[in-house]
């Protein structure tokens, strides 16, 4: 017996067992709902194709090109994906608006005999519902921010609150960046803007919002990604936790933190052509004098003092937080990030 495809708009339903996000490998690439898995009915240039035909030539040659396509792509991934699915497996399917690409998929993995959903408007309704939230979230979040100059080991003081229960929302993790002019990870490129804050989405529908939630204090932009104006407008009104270390402390773990850039100096030229207008000429040639030297704890401690520092006081002054707790760091090593985090997530 053919089951009835069922048209739904709650996509978090708990009784699925696979969201498939079958369109373009490029629109899943640039955003999609969190665990899903990407079965095109149409790839990039198969897409790009059916287009063509459709404005250059004829709808109905479009069609029929489009139709066969979608086939063979559609028996394709059952057979590379879905064979040893039993008789139980309850998929849902998406595509742009719910139209033609899940409509279709769909209607094949119901005629097996699967209990198959498709997302009533689809990826945009999804999109819609992520802004709605992003809208309302903010003042609903009892945020700890942990602060402290750079190189105060506030990413692994956070993690470490994550190792000793505490709740909290890694937001360089999720946006792949450092969150300053070095912050670029090697090998890690940032997500689109739309799927940092579905990754963000997703990260703030696990936690309680009972409870206390630390994240690392931010400009309001990572890289090139800014976080949603409702959670940094509860950012910069937040209470936070300053960690205090003196510059040597900082300088040291930082050459640690970095050490992929002392190893290959080419990726620090970056941040001083990006200070070229800011500071003098004769500070950025003593930069480079450094590098070729490979002084680099001298080149880290001249960092901090001259940009760095400054910088932070200035933010400081900007969003006067109120300190909870104030932690002078001894060491940065695992063992006192450890004791720090503890000391902060104690009641």
């Amino acid at each position: 017996m053919v089951k009835k495809i069922k048209s739904i708009k709650n996509w978090e339903r708990k009784n699925f067992d696979t969201i498939i996000d079958v369109r373009s490998p490029s629109e899943f690439a640039n955003d999609h709902i969190i665990g899903a898995i990407n079965c095109p009915v149409l790839s990039d240039q198969e897409r790009e194709q059916v287009g063509t035909i459709y404005k250059k030539e004829s709808t109905f040659k479009a069609k029929i090109i489009g139709s066969s396509l979608t086939a063979r792509n559609i028996a394709d991934h059952i057979e590379k994906n879905f064979l040893e699915q039993k008789g139980s497996w309850q998929p849902l399917i998406y595509c742009w608006r719910g139209g033609q690409r899940s409509k279709a998929f769909s209607i094949i993995l119901s005629e097996v005999g699967w209990r198959t959903y498709q997302l009533n408007g689809g990826y945009k309704e999804y999109r819609n519902n992520v802004i709605k939230f992003f809208e309302k979230i903010g003042p609903k979040l009892k945020m700890i921010l942990i602060s402290g100059k750079t190189g105060s080991a506030k990413t692994k003081i956070l993690h470490s609150i994550d190792k000793f229960g505490g709740q909290i929302l890694d937001l360089e993790g999720i946006a792949n960046h450092k969150g300053s002019l070095l912050g670029k990870m090697p090998g890690l490129e940032q997500p689109s803007q739309k799927l940092f804050e579905s990754k963000l989405y997703f990260e703030i529908k696990q936690l309680n919002l009972k409870k206390n939630i630390y994240v690392e204090a931010e400009s309001s932009k990572i890289g090139n990604i800014h976080i949603p104006k409702s959670v940094w407008a509860k950012m910069i009104i937040s209470p936070r936790v300053e960690i205090k270390a003196d510059i040597k402390l900082r300088a040291n773990f930082l050459v640690k933190d970095y050490d992929y850039m002392c190893k290959n100096p080419d990726l620090i030229y970056p941040l001083l052509n990006g200070l070229k207008k800011r500071l003098k000429k004769n500070l950025i040639d003593s930069w480079k004098e450094l590098i070729i030297k490979k002084k680099w704890v001298e080149l880290t401690e001249s960092f901090l003092e001259n940009h760095y520092d400054p910088s932070y006081s200035s933010n400081t002054i900007k969003n006067d937080r109120k300190i909870i707790k104030l932690i002078n760091a001894k060491s940065l090593n695992r063992s006192e990030i450890s004791t720090i985090a503890k000391k902060i997530i104690k009641k």
